[in-house]
């Protein structure tokens, strides 16, 4: 709390009662005053500063009347004055009149409160007068903007009496930029703002910043006719920096009255003399992707003020005269340009590629040519940074030339935001800031061919399934080979899918000179496929044979009086079209000797039947006939006939017999 004299400096000056009184002054902490500091005068004495939620503590005056005034605080203002020996108050202009008793102390003062709050903000509002050397301009219409928020209109009042806008509200120390449109033959002359609540004030470009205070803020506009310039002439030409720079640019120009000309200009041409207020003009390239104002001539010589080339603007002077007189200003534009790079990455398995070179076909903005890589060692990246840099943002296309028996396996584009949409064997780029990587990953590939040979007749017409490497089936004859199949260099497994009634004799595995290219296995046979084409080819030779079976011929009786009885067999078959036929003899629990080996099919595919009869013994039945390990085709008991093919081991024919006959023959 901030204290003051017992006594108020000019105190002594008011007329004193037989014994002075007390005042204290107190301010309410009520609307976030708290803490804040505020100054008094006691009949316009020295200051009385009070804290906010605080006093001043008693001070002895004169007994009798006493105006006590509150300095304004910015954004504030009184809300309220209370006091207990209140003679009067002026709450707009924080005064207040109270009396003083005589001999009055601590206990029974005059206490005086104020309390604050902030003050209203009711916006803000434009308003435009003409100059007084300008009443011409008085009516015309006059547009602004607030904020960058759509353009209203306001007529030009006088000097004296400026027409206003309508007022936009904001709230309190809200800044409002505010901007005059320009009005060809006119210039802003002044801009003011009430209470010192401008900044920023460029009347050149006819803008200002205002703080919206209590109250309304009103910014006032003044306009001149922009008086009538001495001419000279100006012409603005475009070259070119180098290869990439091409079309039409566009050129502000802006003379010292604020006069504006757009023009388009070609590259390596230049505008027509043009008529400016003689002085200073500004000339501004607008900036154009992906060009950039490399340089900037002005001609004659010594008729530059100033330069920007990051800004692309140049202050020129234009003296008074005919076109003869006239000054050339010449921008001359580079391109913003970037670099790429091809790279050439092997496989772990293409070994047989390191130290090749690869050719890559190259279309950029610069022309369509050809580089060229030498791939490093398998499994690593080897690069060449292009010789022309082109335009960022341009598009570069690289396709990678085919190579024999190298299959390109994939594309990739670093960063991955300049992949324009690769696809093998081609890489399409837009090109950005730094160096914009093209890898081309290639695998070496070899050759395999797969072949079929026949051991026997009824293996000679099958065909067989095959696979390389898990893949599609490929069909081929006996007899006869595949096409060509590339694979990865390294090695390829091939397998042999099964095939019923027939086997695998053996596998081979070999080159073009018969060196041994067989790994391992059988099927699926690993064999060694090296870098190359069909010169260089692995051919791997499966050979296959018809599985084989055999026959016997067995007799069983139960029969007591047919044990040791000799019973005549005759047999016969066709293999290949040679009819084999045999015989055997046989008694009860004996079988025949093995056939010779006969296939399970033959070249048409189908078994071979085999037919067996059993002589006619008199008194003497053929109770069954059974095969086992084969198929029975037919069987007739009455004659002793049976028909029957044979699997792939041992196929028996078992005879049983019976004696129809009582008494058998003696």
């Amino acid at each position: 709390m901030m204290m003051v004299p017992a006594t108020v400096a000019n105190a002594a000056a008011k007329p004193k009662a037989s014994a002075p009184g007390t005042l204290e002054l107190c301010k309410a902490a009520a609307n976030g005053m708290s803490g804040k500091t505020f100054s008094f005068s006691v009949d316009g004495g020295s200051a009385v500063l009070v804290t906010g939620g605080g006093c001043s503590g008693p001070m002895s005056v004169a007994a009798g009347s006493h105006t006590i005034v509150e300095a304004p605080t910015a954004g504030l203002q009184v809300k309220a004055i209370k006091a207990n020996h209140l003679v009067s108050k002026d709450i707009s202009h924080g005064t207040v009149t109270v009396t003083v008793k005589a001999g009055s102390t601590a206990g029974n003062e005059t206490l005086v409160t104020y309390t604050n709050e902030a003050n209203p903000a009711l916006g803000l509002k434009v308003c435009k007068s003409a100059g007084n050397a300008s009443p011409s301009l008085i009516g015309d219409q006059f547009s602004f903007t607030e904020n960058g928020n759509p353009a209203f209109s306001v007529a030009a009042g006088t000097v004296a009496a400026p027409n206003c806008g309508p007022v936009t509200k904001f709230k309190l120390g809200t800044i409002v930029n505010v901007s005059e449109l320009a009005t060809p033959g006119t210039l802003v002359s002044g801009i003011t703002v009430s209470d010192g609540r401008g900044s920023n004030v460029n009347t050149a470009a006819g803008t200002v910043s205002a703080t919206v205070g209590a109250g309304v803020t009103v910014v006032t506009y003044t306009n001149d006719v922009v008086p009538v310039a001495q001419l000279g002439f100006i012409e603005v030409c475009k070259y070119t920096g180098d290869i990439y720079v091409s079309g039409s640019f566009t050129f502000t120009i802006t003379d010292r009255t604020g006069l504006v000309s757009t023009q388009s200009v070609l590259v390596n041409q230049c505008t027509a003399p043009i008529a400016v207020a003689a002085g200073n003009v500004t000339v501004a390239e607008a900036k154009q992707f992906p060009y950039y104002v490399s340089e900037i001539d002005v001609a004659p010589s010594g008729r530059t003020v100033n330069q920007n080339q990051a800004n692309q603007t140049v202050t020129v002077t234009v003296p008074q005269g005919d076109s003869s007189t006239e000054t050339v200003v010449g921008f001359i534009n580079s391109t913003t340009l970037a670099n790429f790079k091809v790279c050439k990455t092997l496989t772990a398995n293409s070994s047989a590629l390191a130290g090749h070179t690869f050719a890559f076909d190259i279309t950029s903005a610069y022309g369509t040519y050809t580089d060229y890589v030498t791939a490093g060692a398998a499994g690593t990246t080897a690069c060449i940074i292009d010789f022309y840099a082109v335009p960022i943002g341009s598009h570069v296309s690289i396709t990678e030339e085919p190579t024999a028996n190298v299959v390109n396996t994939a594309v990739s584009v670093s960063p991955a935001s300049n992949d324009a949409g690769s696809f093998a064997p081609t890489a399409n780029l837009t090109i950005g800031s730094g160096i914009t990587t093209a890898t081309f990953t290639n695998e070496a590939f070899g050759t395999i061919e797969i072949c079929k040979v026949a051991a026997d007749p009824s293996t000679a017409t099958q065909t067989f399934q095959f696979s390389v490497n898990g893949g599609a089936p490929i069909s081929v004859h006996a007899g006869q080979c595949s096409l060509p199949i590339a694979v990865p260099a390294g090695t390829a497994t091939v397998l042999e899918a099964g095939k019923a009634n027939f086997h695998l004799v053996t596998v081979t595995a070999t080159g073009p000179t018969g060196d041994n290219r067989w790994i391992s296995g059988n099927t699926p046979v690993v064999a060694s496929t090296p870098f190359g084409g069909v010169e260089n080819e692995t051919v791997v030779t499966f050979t296959n044979a018809v599985n084989t079976g055999q026959f016997k011929i067995c007799k069983v009786s139960s029969e007591p009086t047919l044990q040791g009885v000799t019973f005549h067999f005759t047999y016969s078959y066709t293999v290949n079209g040679t009819l084999i036929t045999g015989s055997a003899d046989l008694t009860p629990g004996t079988c025949s000797a093995l056939s010779a080996l006969i296939p399970v099919v033959d070249p048409s595919g189908a078994a071979i039947p085999i037919v067996v009869n059993e002589q006619a013994t008199p008194t003497v039945a053929v109770s069954s006939i059974v095969v086992s390990n084969g198929n029975l085709t037919s069987s007739d008991l009455g004659s002793g006939r049976g028909c029957f093919t044979v699997n792939q081991g041992v196929t028996t024919i078992t005879y049983t017999n019976v004696r129809t006959a009582v008494n058998p023959p003696v």
